[in-house]
C-alpha cells in the first residue's frame, strides 16, 4: 500500500516572528520569517525564544496592571501576587504554557511565543510584498532559530515562493543532516551560514555543539553550486581575535561559490528577552563595542582578498 502524501497546503511548522521590509537579512528588501527551534545554545543568542520548538510563555511585568484575573485561571498555580498593587509573579518552573492566562490578560503582559501555521499561509503572506522584492532585488529569508530544524516546512515555504519568482535565502547555523540540507537546497538561491568559531572545542563551549558537521555542511552546500555567505557574529573576547578570524577567512577562501563574508557586531538587544522567559543571560557584563570596532575587524579580514558583504537593502 502506497503511503499518502500530504498536499502542500498541509505542511505545517512553528513560527515565532515575521518581520517585513528588513534590510539586513540578505540582499534587497526582504520578509524575514523566524522559525522556532534550534539545536545550538549560543551564549550570546539574541532570540532565546527561538530555541525551544514548543510555544513558550513570556511575561512583561511592566505591563501588568495587578488586576489578578490570571491568578484565578492558572491550573498550575504558577502565578502569584505579593501584594494587591504589585505585578504578579510568574513561576516559570510550574508553568506548562497552557495559555489560559492569556484569555484574561487584557494588557497583554502575558504573551505566548510560537504559532503553528502552514507553509502556504507563510508563502501567501510573503508574496504580498513581491513588488518591493522585484524593485530592490529582495525576497524571503528564513531565519530562526534554525530553519533546517524544520526542513520540510522550510523547503515547502521556499518552493512556493520560488514558484512565484521570489528570491530565497536561509540564515542558518549549518547544523543539520545532509538530507535536511538537500531538501532545502532544492529551492534556495543563497545560504547565509554562521561560523561562530573555527576551533571545534571552543565552538562547543560557546554554543553547546562541536563544529565538524557544520564545516562539512558548508562544504556540501558549496559543492552543490548554491551561493554562500559566511556570517560571523563577532563576540568581543570570545571569537574576534586575529587568530580566529584568520582561520575563518582561510576556510572561506577555499569555497568556490562564496559571495563573501559578513561580519556582525555584538549587540545586547536580546538581553531583556531572557528575564521575560525566566532565564539568565550568560554575558551580562559584556559591553557593546563602538562602530570603529566593526570597521577595524572588517579591515583585518580584507587582507585575505575575500569580499566583505554588507546587507543594507
Amino acid at each position: 500500500m502506497t503511503a499518502a502524501h500530504n498536499p502542500p497546503e498541509a505542511v505545517q511548522g512553528w513560527v515565532f516572528n515575521v518581520e517585513r521590509f528588513t534590510l539586513h537579512d540578505g540582499p534587497g528588501i526582504r520578509t524575514t520569517v523566524f522559525l522556532k527551534g534550534c539545536p545550538l545554545r549560543c551564549l550570546w543568542c539574541s532570540n532565546p525564544e527561538s530555541q525551544e520548538r514548543a510555544p513558550e510563555l513570556t511575561y512583561f511585568p511592566d505591563k501588568c496592571t495587578s488586576c489578578g484575573r490570571c491568578l484565578d485561571v492558572c491550573p498550575q498555580d504558577a502565578l502569584s501576587r505579593p501584594a494587591p498593587d504589585e505585578p504578579v509573579v510568574l513561576d516559570y518552573a510550574r508553568c506548562d504554557a497552557c495559555g489560559k492566562c492569556l484569555e484574561v490578560c487584557y494588557p497583554e503582559a502575558l504573551v505566548m511565543v510560537g504559532e503553528q501555521t502552514t507553509a502556504s499561509s507563510v508563502a501567501e503572506m510573503v508574496a504580498r510584498d513581491k513588488p518591493f522584492y522585484t524593485h530592490s532585488g529582495g525576497g524571503v529569508t528564513l531565519s530562526g532559530g534554525e530553519p533546517l530544524a524544520q526542513s520540510r516546512f522550510a523547503a515547502e515555504i521556499l518552493r512556493l515562493c520560488k514558484e512565484q519568482g521570489i528570491h530565497t535565502v536561509i540564515q542558518s547555523s549549518g547544523l543539520a543532516s545532509t538530507d535536511e540540507i538537500d531538501r532545502v537546497l532544492a529551492h534556495l538561491d543563497l545560504a547565509i551560514i554562521d561560523m561562530k568559531h573555527i576551533d571545534s572545542a571552543v565552538h562547543q563551549r560557546l554554543t553547546g555543539v562541536k563544529n565538524e558537521r557544520i564545516l562539512n555542511n558548508i562544504r556540501h552546500i558549496d559543492a552543490s553550486g548554491c551561493s554562500l555567505v559566511i556570517q560571523v557574529p563577532l563576540i568581543p573576547g570570545y571569537n574576534d581575535s586575529d587568530e580566529v578570524l584568520t582561520g575563518i577567512c582561510q576556510f572561506a577562501a577555499g569555497l568556490k561559490n562564496l559571495v563573501g563574508i559578513s561580519l556582525l557586531s555584538y549587540h545586547a538587544l536580546g538581553v531583556m528577552k531572557y528575564s521575560r522567559l525566566g532565564r539568565d543571560y550568560q554575558l551580562q557584563d559584556l559591553a557593546m563595542p563602538d562602530k570603529a570596532y566593526l570597521e577595524e575587524r572588517i579591515h583585518f579580514c580584507e587582507q585575505f582578498s575575500i569580499p566583505i558583504v554588507r546587507f543594507n537593502g
